[in-house]
C-alpha cells in the first residue's frame, strides 16, 4: 500500500468522522429542539400569508432529510376573510412538506430552502362585484426588528407540486383558468436582479378562457415539459425564450413574458410547432373557432405558428395566428379539393378598439391552389368574418378543357365533347351548405369553341361561344354563339331563382330565352316532336357530383323555356318568310305558341296555338291563324294545299285575307293525320282567278260553252269554310266572275262523298265583253230565276255535274236538318 492511499483513508475517515460528529450535533439539537422549531416554522408561514391559516397536524422528521430537517403539515387550510359568503377555500393542502436548513434554524434565520405539495387545492376568486381572495398572495408586513426586506434571498430553492389544483376564476372579468398540476418540480436561483427556475412540468389544463362565454384554448389537454424560465426582479416579470414543451404529445416551442405587477401588466406569448394535424389543432381552440375552422377538413399536417398579446388584469388578449399547408386534400362543404396549398392567418382584432371576441375576428386563406376532379382551381381571397355567426366570402377561378367535365358532372342529357371554358366564382354567405347557398353564388363562366350533345334528342350543337353570368340564384345566358343544325344561332337567356329551384323544385324553373338567326331552316328541329330517346346512364355511378347532373337532368326535363325567336329568312319545306317573330313557351308535354308572326308571300300572317304531344308519334296541334294580303297561290303551295286536293295552288290566284282556326294531329314527321283535321276558315279574295280549276270547267259542258272557263277572274270571293273528318262544308258562297254568276254551297268531300249544289241565274244568259268587271250583289240574293246544277260523284269517282230540275239537293239539305233537330 502507497503512502499516498495511506493519507487518502486517514484524510477520509476524519472527514467522515467530522461529518458523523456534526450529524450527532444536528441530531441532539433538532430533538431538543423540536417544539421551537415547528413553531419557528409555522410562525414562517403565518408571516407570509394574511389569511385564516389552519393546520390539522405538525410532524418533524430528520431522517427524510438528512442532512437537513423537515417539517410535515397535514390538512393544511388557508382561507379569506369573505369565506363564509362565497365558500371558496384559498388553499386546502393534505400535506406540505417544507425542508429545513439546520445551520438557519440554530442562527433564528428562515429556514425553508424547499416546498413539496402534495394533493391540494389553490382557488383564486373574484366575484362579479370585484372582491377578490388574491390579497392572500400578498406577504404580510412584518414589523419586527431586522425583518428581511425584499431584496434579501429568503433560501428557497426548490418547490415540488404533486396532484395540485390550481383554480383563477374571475367573474367579473369574465375569466377561466383552471389545471391540475400532475407533477411539477421547480428549482430555483434567486439572485440579486433576477431568479432563475428550471423546471420540469406535467400538467392537465381544464380551461383556459381568456373570455369564458367564447369559450377555453387547449381544453382538457395535458401540457408537459422540461425548461427554464425567470422573474427580473427589476421589471417585476416573468419571461421565458424558446423553450419546447409538448400539449397532449405535440411538440411546440413557445417564448413569452408577463408582467408581475404594474396598473396595466400585460403578457406578450408566441408559439410554433411544425406537422401538427388540423384535427387535433383544432381542439386547442375555442369552440367557436374550432366550430368555424370544421367547415373544412385536411388530410395533411400543418405548419403554424401564433402570437397572443393583451392585458393581464382585464380585457381579451390579441390572438394572431398563421399557418401553411402543402398538397393535402381539403374537404368542404361545398367542394372538395386535392393537392391544396395554401397558407393562412387567423385575428380576432378585425377593428381596433372593438372587443376582441368572435363578432371582431376573422380566418384568412391565402394563395390558394388545388385540383378539383383533376381541374386546376385557385383563389385570391376566401374569407371567413364574424365567427359568432361566421359569414364566408371567396372567389374560385378555373380553366379547363370541357369535355373534363363529363365525368364530374355526369349528365345523362348533355355530352361535352370539345372546346375550352373557364370559371370565375364568388360566394358570400354562410359557412354551413343550406337550401340558400346556390342564392349567394355570383360568377362567370365561359365558353369557347365548344361542342356539346344534346343526346335526348340527339342534336350537336357546334362552335359554342359565349359565357353563363350566375347573379345570386339567377343564371343569365350571354351572347351564346352556336351553329344547330347547319344554323347559325345568337342566343341570350335567363333563368330566375334557378340554382335554388335546381335542388327544390325543378318542375317551377322557368327559362327565358332569346334567340336570332340570319337564317332558320324549320325542317332541322322536326326533331323536337320526337319524343326524347331514353340514354344510358353513362356516368351514373362515376359522376363525381351526381346531385348536380341530376338537378340538370331534371331542369331539363320537367322545366319551362318562354323562347323570343327572331329570324330574317325563315323556311320549312316549300314555306318561306322574312322577318319571322315567335315568342313560345316549351313546357313539359306541350310547345305554347303564344304569337308567330311574319311575312310571306307579299303578306303577313300571324297565328298562336299549341302543340301537346299525347303519345309516341303523335301530337295534337291547335292553331289560329290571321293572314293579311298574302298570295294565295304561295300560300296554298307553301302548305301543300292545306292537306286538300279540291283546290290547288296552280288553280287559284289573288290576295288572301283568312282567319283561321284549325285543330289537328301530326306524327313525328310533322305530317298531319287526314282525319283529325277541323278547321273554320273565314276568308276573302281578292283580285281572285281560278285557272285551269276542272270542277268548274265541267260546268262549260252544258254552259256558256263560248266562254273562258280555264281563266276565271273575281270579285271579292268571300265565305266560311267548315273542314272536318276529310270533308269541307262550303257554306252559301257567291261567285261574280267573268264568265258567270253563281252561288255555290255543299260538301267537298275527299273521301267520295261530294255533294255540291250550284245556282247558275239566268241573268248569266247576258253577253259578258272582255271589259266585264264582276260585282258582287250578296249571298241573300236569291238570284232571281236560276238553273240548278247539283254535283255527285260518278261511277268512275270524280265529281259529275248534272241539272237538279226538281231541288233535289235542297230537299236533302232540309232532310237533314230536320233530321238533326
Amino acid at each position: 500500500m502507497t503512502k499516498f492511499f495511506k493519507v487518502s483513508l486517514r484524510a477520509l475517515g476524519i472527514l467522515s468522522g467530522v461529518l458523523f460528529l456534526l450529524y450527532i450535533v444536528a441530531f441532539i439539537y433538532v430533538s431538543v429542539n423540536k417544539k421551537s422549531i415547528i413553531k419557528q416554522v409555522t410562525q414562517e408561514i403565518g408571516k407570509k400569508l394574511n389569511g385564516n391559516v389552519s393546520i390539522g397536524d405538525v410532524e418533524l422528521s430528520f431522517f427524510r432529510s438528512f442532512p437537513g430537517a423537515a417539517v410535515l403539515l397535514h390538512k393544511v387550510v388557508v382561507t379569506d376573510t369573505m369565506y363564509a359568503q362565497h365558500h371558496h377555500t384559498f388553499f386546502q393542502a393534505d400535506e406540505l412538506y417544507a425542508r429545513l436548513s439546520v445551520m438557519k434554524l440554530i442562527r433564528k434565520e428562515p429556514s425553508v430552502n424547499g416546498i413539496k405539495i402534495e394533493k391540494a387545492a389553490i382557488y383564486l376568486f373574484t366575484d362579479s362585484s370585484g372582491y377578490t381572495n388574491t390579497y392572500l398572495l400578498k406577504p404580510k408586513n412584518d414589523p419586527s426588528p431586522g425583518a428581511p426586506t425584499a431584496a434579501k434571498k429568503d433560501g428557497l430553492n426548490s418547490v415540488v407540486l404533486k396532484d395540485v389544483r390550481i383554480t383563477i376564476d374571475d367573474r367579473m372579468k369574465q375569466k377561466l383558468y383552471d389545471a391540475v398540476i400532475n407533477n411539477l418540480n421547480l428549482k430555483l436561483d434567486d439572485e440579486e436582479i433576477e431568479t432563475a427556475f428550471s423546471a420540469k412540468a406535467n400538467i392537465l389544463v381544464h380551461s383556459l378562457a381568456f373570455n369564458l362565454p367564447a369559450g377555453s384554448f387547449i381544453k382538457e389537454k395535458i401540457f408537459e415539459g422540461d425548461f427554464d424560465f425567470g422573474i427580473n426582479k427589476q421589471l417585476n416579470r416573468l419571461h421565458f425564450d424558446s423553450i419546447d414543451i409538448k400539449i397532449s404529445g405535440q411538440p411546440f416551442n413557445i417564448s413569452g413574458s408577463f408582467d408581475l405587477g404594474g396598473p396595466d401588466p400585460q403578457f406578450t406569448l408566441r408559439v410554433h410547432t411544425q406537422k401538427i394535424s388540423y384535427s387535433f389543432a383544432k381542439t386547442l381552440l375555442t369552440d367557436k373557432i374550432s366550430k368555424a375552422l370544421s367547415i373544412v377538413d385536411l388530410d395533411k399536417k400543418v405548419n403554424a405558428d401564433a402570437k397572443i398579446t393583451g392585458p393581464l388584469k382585464g380585457g381579451d388578449p390579441l390572438i394572431n395566428v398563421t399557418w401553411a399547408v402543402k398538397k393535402s386534400h381539403l374537404t368542404t362543404p361545398f367542394f372538395d379539393f386535392d393537392d391544396a396549398t395554401f397558407t393562412g392567418f387567423y385575428t380576432n382584432e378585425v377593428v381596433a378598439g372593438e372587443p376582441r371576441r368572435d363578432p371582431n375576428s376573422k380566418i384568412v386563406i391565402d394563395k390558394f391552389s388545388a385540383s378539383w376532379y383533376g381541374l386546376p382551381v385557385s383563389s385570391a381571397n376566401i374569407e371567413i368574418l364574424n365567427l359568432y355567426q361566421p359569414l364566408l366570402t371567396c372567389d374560385l377561378t378555373s380553366n379547363f378543357s370541357l369535355p373534363a367535365l363529363n365525368e364530374i358532372i355526369g349528365s345523362n342529357t348533355l355530352l361535352l365533347e370539345s372546346g375550352e371554358g373557364s370559371i370565375n366564382l364568388t360566394y358570400k354567405g354562410p359557412v354551413e351548405k343550406n337550401n340558400n347557398t346556390n342564392s349567394l353564388v355570383n360568377g362567370i363562366i365561359s365558353f369557347k369553341n365548344g361542342t356539346i350533345l344534346y343526346e335526348p334528342r340527339g342534336v350537336e350543337l357546334k362552335e359554342v361561344n359565349g359565357r353563363l353570368i350566375i347573379k345570386n340564384s339567377d343564371v343569365v345566358i350571354e351572347n351564346l354563339q352556336c351553329i344547330a343544325l347547319n344554323n347559325k344561332i345568337f342566343m341570350q337567356g335567363q333563368a330566375k331563382n334557378l340554382l335554388t329551384l335546381a335542388n327544390t323544385e325543378p318542375n317551377s324553373v322557368n327559362v327565358e330565352w332569346n334567340i336570332f338567326t340570319p337564317s332558320l331552316n324549320l325542317s332541322s328541329f322536326i326533331y323536337l316532336l320526337n319524343s326524347g330517346k331514353k340514354v344510358s346512364k353513362r356516368n351514373a355511378r362515376k359522376s363525381k357530383l351526381s346531385k348536380v347532373a341530376a338537378a340538370i337532368d331534371a331542369v331539363l326535363d320537367q322545366g319551362s323555356v318562354n323562347l323570343a325567336l327572331k329570324a330574317t329568312r325563315l323556311s320549312y319545306k316549300k314555306f318561306e318568310a322574312t322577318n319571322a317573330t315567335a315568342n313560345i313557351s316549351l313546357l313539359q308535354d306541350r310547345y305554347v305558341i303564344n304569337k308567330v308572326s311574319m311575312d310571306h308571300a307579299g303578306g303577313h300572317i300571324d297565328l298562336n296555338g299549341s302543340l301537346i304531344s299525347l303519345k309516341e308519334n303523335y301530337h295534337q296541334a291547335k292553331v289560329d291563324v290571321l293572314m293579311s294580303n298574302v298570295d294565295v297561290n304561295k300560300v296554298f303551295a307553301a302548305f301543300n294545299n292545306f292537306g286538300q286536293d279540291g283546290i290547288k295552288a296552280q288553280n287559284i290566284e289573288g290576295k288572301l285575307n283568312a282567319k283561321v282556326n284549325a285543330t289537328f294531329e301530326l306524327n313525328n314527321d310533322a305530317k298531319a293525320y287526314p282525319n283529325s283535321i277541323t278547321s273554320i276558315v273565314d276568308f276573302s279574295l281578292i283580285n281572285g282567278a281560278l285557272n285551269n280549276f276542272e270542277p268548274i270547267k265541267k260546268l262549260q259542258s252544258f254552259l256558256f260553252k263560248r266562254r273562258d272557263f280555264e281563266n276565271i277572274r273575281f270579285a271579292e270571293l268571300k265565305d266560311r269554310l267548315e273542314i272536318s273528318n276529310q270533308e269541307i262544308k262550303i257554306n252559301r258562297m257567291e261567285i261574280e266572275s267573268t264568265v258567270m254568276s253563281m252561288y255555290v254551297e255543299g260538301i267537298y268531300s275527299m273521301k267520295g262523298a261530294t255533294d255540291m249544289s250550284i245556282q247558275v241565274p239566268l241573268r248569266n244568259l247576258k253577253k259578258r265583253g272582255s271589259g266585264y268587271k264582276p260585282e258582287n250583289t250578296g249571298i241573300d240574293k236569291k238570284g232571281g230565276a236560276s238553273i240548278f246544277i247539283r254535283g255527285r260523284p260518278g261511277a268512275d269517282g270524280n265529281i259529275q255535274f248534272k241539272a237538279d230540275l226538281f231541288h233535289a239537293y235542297k230537299k236533302s239539305k232540309e232532310k237533314k236538318a230536320a233530321t238533326s233537330d
